[in-house]
């Protein structure tokens, strides 16, 4: 796959947490995020991208009409395909917005 390089700031990072925080406030027990996020950091640690990627739209898919699940998705959207150092920050940045929904 050829990676294009777009330049990709820290305000882009920040987004995307921020994006992810208030999509999954209305997604799943706090041990259905414990699993995901367990499952997406094994995903970034060995650089699969494709796994990464499929877990986290099926989760997004349940709340596809949610406007925080649209602002993300059209955001990921625009930065794929990752060049695998900044799918590393993005992975990082998603797991970081999912591990600060407080519990119910």
């Amino acid at each position: 796959m050829k990676f294009v390089k777009k330049p990709i700031s820290a305000k882009d990072y920040d987004e995307i947490k921020i994006y992810t925080k208030k999509a999954f406030e209305n997604i799943g027990s706090e041990s259905y995020r414990q699993r995901l996020v367990y499952k997406l950091l094994n995903s970034a640690k060995v650089n699969n991208q494709n796994d990464f990627f499929s877990s986290l739209l099926r989760a997004l898919n349940s709340r596809k009409n949610d406007e925080h699940v649209k602002r993300l998705s059209r955001k990921l959207e625009w930065l794929f395909p990752l060049s695998p150092s900044n799918f590393e920050k993005i992975a990082y940045s998603i797991i970081m917005g999912i591990m600060s929904v407080r519990g119910e």
